[in-house]
C-alpha cells in the first residue's frame, strides 16, 4: 500500500486502535474533535485513505455520515500456523487468516495448535491467543522456541537466573531446562478459542 502522510498516519492508528478495542468505529464528528481536526479535513483525510487502501469508504450525501469500515487484515488477530524463525513482524505478514475480535491490540497473535504436549488444557487444533511480552511470573503458559527451532507451548518456570524450565501439561512428555540465553519467548497465553466455535469465527471472515 501506498505511504501515509503523518495526519494520515495518525488518523489510521487512531482508527486501527478503537476499532481493536470496541469492535467498531468512532462517530466522526466525536472523532474529528478528539483530533482536533475540523469535520471536513478528517473526511478528506479518510478518503485519502481510502483511495490508498487503508480502509473503506462509501458516501452518503449532504448531511449523512459516510459509511468507513477497516478491513479485517488491518484490525484482527492474526491467526499463525506457526512462527519460523525471524522477527513477529515478518509472521504476521503471511499470516493465514485474521479473528475478528476486540479488546485486542498489535501486540496480540494467534497461533493454530499442533501436538499434545499440552493436552488436555490444549488440544490439537485448538487456536490460542498470546501477548508479544515477557511472562512476569513463573508457570505462565508461554510461545517459546528453543535455539532458533519451531514455536512450542509451554508452562515457563524460573528455575534460576540462568534456567527456565519448559513444563508440558500432558505427564507423558518430560520437562526441558534450557538456559536464559537459548530460549525466545514469543507471547504469554491470553485464552483459546476451540471447536465449531473457532471454525465458525474464521469462515465468517474468510
Amino acid at each position: 500500500m501506498k505511504p501515509l502522510s503523518t495526519v494520515q498516519q495518525k488518523v489510521f492508528n487512531k482508527l486501527r486502535d478503537y476499532k481493536r478495542r470496541t469492535g467498531d468505529l468512532p462517530d466522526l464528528s466525536s472523532f474529528a474533535r478528539e483530533l482536533g481536526i475540523h469535520y471536513v479535513s478528517l473526511k478528506q483525510h479518510i478518503e485519502a485513505l481510502a483511495k490508498k487502501g487503508y480502509l473503506t469508504f462509501e458516501g452518503r450525501g449532504r448531511g449523512r455520515s459516510p459509511i468507513v469500515d477497516l478491513p479485517a487484515e488491518l484490525t484482527g488477530i492474526p491467526v499463525l500456523g506457526s512462527i519460523p524463525a525471524g522477527p513477529l513482524t515478518e509472521a504476521v505478514q503471511t499470516a493465514e487468516s485474521y479473528l475478528p475480535l476486540s479488546g485486542f491490540h498489535e501486540q496480540h497473535f494467534a497461533l493454530r495448535v499442533q501436538g499434545n504436549s499440552m493436552a488436555d488444557l490444549i488440544q490439537d487444533g485448538d487456536i490460542v491467543m498470546f501477548e508479544q511480552r515477557q511472562p512476569t511470573r513463573s508457570s505462565e503458559i508461554c510461545a517459546v522456541r528453543v535455539e532458533g527451532s519451531e514455536v512450542t507451548l509451554k508452562y515457563v518456570d524460573f528455575t534460576s537466573k540462568d534456567v527456565y524450565t519448559l513444563r508440558p501439561h500432558n505427564p507423558l512428555y518430560k520437562p526441558i531446562k534450557v538456559e536464559v540465553g537459548d530460549l525466545e519467548i514469543t507471547g504469554v497465553y491470553k485464552g483459546l478459542l476451540r471447536g465449531e466455535l473457532a471454525w465458525a469465527i474464521l469462515q465468517d471472515k474468510n
